[in-house]
């Protein structure tokens, strides 16, 4: 069956396989409120997925999305540099590649509970995000997906998320608290690089792997818990930071080295201390 298109509200549909998508958005006066049915194909049907680059580079300050809609596509709200605000679904279960990337006036982000996947550089260079909590549904965290977000306060990388994508939060620089739950089992390359507010690493015994340069430049990190069963340490994984001995030699940053020890101190020299911190990350 061909695929057909509709018109409503100035706005471009299509329907294919039983689907309908918004294939080409418009803001007048900035705002676009995407209506949740749509008179096509001889029935009037639920809109369900923002099509690939549907609002790429307008004008759009503002947006509510319908209850209907699943999936945002690739690059669906790319460039919209003037985006201050956008009413997530409660249903939204994917978040495609760069589908906010380089929304520079985005300020919040209400991911919903049933999210589960966030693309490749989904919302990368949001450099006005100071908050987005990420829900416990996520399983997928995609590479350089928060990355270039300068005004990100906190993180947090529920346990379902099997790895830390590669850059996810790095060029954080804002960002002072990272959470990762009990059950993420690897931080790949570059998870938090640059991250240069971060204060605090508490990594659950889970975790297992670290990737290359993950926390490298953290310079104002002042504690740190490395989990007991960590088996691979990448290069440069804390370049910047000195871990010492209780004596106060300095540590070789490899796993037998530092793992199932915890850290604290000042100015990038860390010394190792009793297992366990007297306070808490969050």
């Amino acid at each position: 069956m061909g695929m057909e298109t509709a018109e409503a509200e100035g706005m471009e549909f299509a329907l294919e396989d039983g689907a309908v998508t918004l294939v080409k958005g418009c803001c007048p006066d900035g705002e676009a409120e995407i209506p949740e049915r749509v008179e096509i194909g001889g029935e009037e049907l639920p809109v369900s997925c923002i099509g690939r680059g549907a609002f790429e580079d307008m004008p759009v300050s503002c947006v509510v999305l319908p209850e209907s809609v699943v999936y945002i596509a690739e690059g669906a709200f790319c460039g919209c540099s003037a985006l201050e605000s956008v009413l997530l679904p409660s249903g939204l279960r994917f978040v495609g590649r760069r589908a906010f990337y380089g929304c520079l006036s985005l300020r919040r982000l209400d991911l919903p509970g049933e999210l589960e996947c966030i693309g490749e550089e989904a919302f990368s260079d949001c450099f006005s995000l100071g908050s987005a909590r990420i829900p416990d549904s996520l399983d997928f965290l995609g590479d350089w997906a928060f990355s270039g977000c300068a005004s990100l306060a906190e993180a947090r990388v529920p346990s379902g998320v099997g790895t830390v994508g590669k850059g996810a939060f790095s060029d954080c620089a804002s960002l002072m608290k990272a959470e990762i739950c009990e059950g993420v089992a690897e931080i790949d390359d570059w998870a938090f690089f640059k991250c240069m507010s971060l204060e605090s690493i508490d990594l659950p015994e889970s975790v297992w792997r670290i990737g290359g340069g993950a926390f490298s430049d953290c310079i104002s990190l002042s504690r740190a818990s490395i989990p007991s069963g960590l088996r691979s340490l990448g290069g440069g994984a804390f370049y910047g930071i000195v871990f010492l001995d209780r004596d106060g030699d300095a540590l070789e940053q490899l796993p037998e080295s530092l793992c199932g020890r915890s850290f604290e101190g000042s100015d990038c020299y860390l010394r190792q201390v009793r297992r366990g911190f007297s306070g808490s990350l969050l």
